[in-house]
């Protein structure tokens, strides 16, 4: 009798370990997967993010500091003759003036709209047949809205940020422009764009115009992002269709993933049942622990965004962007752990009252006997 008394203690033990173990497993797994997949939510935190917070401008910002520095580094300051200087002076741009082109260049209404067709593209090809996301994005309304005069204004905006001309920078010019034949155009820089003094100045000007309508003009009509997919998937050797079939694992066992603890909570009763073990001991402080568990990634995931984006992925890249992209990443976390928060503590306020009524019954239980 004590031999099967101590067998079913250790399987009550077991299943006790599993309970707290999954409890915030699945409280993890399920919001993740109720966030990630849930797609009017994250069209809606992903469009606020790229409209209406900083990020775009600080990536943006990044993005021209480091094309300048590879210029140098590969000697493309001094061979990309062919490139605008609008391209070449964006360098000089500071935050504040990311952030009015941001607000003037990519209205809201049209990024909005590429954010949705491009994640309508990957939520739509989960549940095809299709062997890559269908995505094309129509870039003709971006390209007319950004045409003359708002093109002249931002290629007004760049100018005005350029450093003055030194001395030499001049005499180099005006050697240059001496030496060419009639009729033949010459570049002010070469290398590093500055801003000419009069009697330069407006045409100078004008070239900044017209290179920011190259710019634009190059752009395509259409950018055709399943073709790129494609080229991606070539080079890396790693099937679309093998993606796909994890992707609708993780969704299905996310939806699942709740039925795990409560399958080891009914399998701990159905034992409990039998062997008259104490029921607010081996239930009610599973619930209670495996709750506060569940309650530590609630509490604790905002630092953890932080740390693992300055130490890994993004250990390379400005202060400023690490900020902007912990940040919203963090209001997507949120929409992931606030709830999971919620949840665990729900949990272990079930396991302190399951406990606390064991400890009133076990009471009224030892008064009963002591009455005669």
């Amino acid at each position: 009798m004590a031999q099967k008394t101590g067998n079913v203690g250790c399987v009550a033990i077991v299943l006790v370990i599993l309970l707290i173990l999954t409890i915030p497993l699945s409280l993890l797994f399920y919001n993740v997967g109720r966030v990630i997949f849930d797609k009017p939510l994250v069209k809606k935190v992903v469009t606020r993010e790229v409209t209406e917070s900083d990020l775009l401008a600080v990536t943006l910002e990044w993005f021209a500091l480091r094309r300048a520095q590879e210029r140098v580094v590969t000697g493309q300051a001094q061979t990309a003759i062919r490139e605008p200087d609008v391209l070449k002076a964006i360098q000089f741009l500071e935050r504040k003036d990311w952030k009015n082109i941001r607000d003037e260049a990519l209205p809201a209404q049209i990024v909005g709209g590429y954010v949705s067709t491009t994640l309508d593209g990957v939520y739509d090809w989960l549940d095809s047949n299709n062997p890559l996301p269908i995505i094309t994005l129509e870039l003709k309304s971006l390209k007319d809205w950004n045409r003359p005069p708002r093109a002249f204004k931002y290629a007004d905006l760049v100018y005005s940020k350029l450093p003055p001309c030194k001395q030499d920078d001049i005499d180099d010019f005006v050697k240059r422009l001496a030496a060419a034949p009639p009729g033949t155009e010459v570049l002010y820089n070469l290398f590093t764009p500055c801003a000419f003094p009069l009697p330069w100045t407006p045409d100078q000007t004008q070239d900044y115009r017209d290179g920011m309508n190259e710019v634009i003009d190059n752009m395509p009509d259409r950018f055709n992002l399943t073709l790129e997919l494609s080229r991606v998937e070539k080079q890396s050797g790693v099937g679309a269709a093998a993606i796909k079939n994890q992707i609708r694992f993780l969704r299905a066992a996310a939806g699942l993933s709740p039925l795990v603890p409560i399958l080891f909570l009914v399998l701990l009763i159905a034992y409990g049942s039998k062997s008259r073990f104490n029921f607010a001991r081996w239930v009610g402080l599973p619930l209670l622990v495996g709750g506060l568990v569940g309650l530590l990634p609630s509490l604790t995931y905002a630092s953890a965004i932080s740390a693992a984006l300055t130490s890994g992925a993004m250990s390379e890249v400005p202060k400023a962007v690490q900020a902007e992209f912990t940040r919203a990443f963090g209001v997507l976390f949120a929409e992931i752990f606030n709830p999971m928060g919620i949840e665990a503590a729900i949990i272990s306020a079930i396991g302190l009252g399951v406990i606390i009524f064991g400890v009133i019954q076990k009471r009224k239980m030892k008064e009963s006997a002591v009455t005669p």
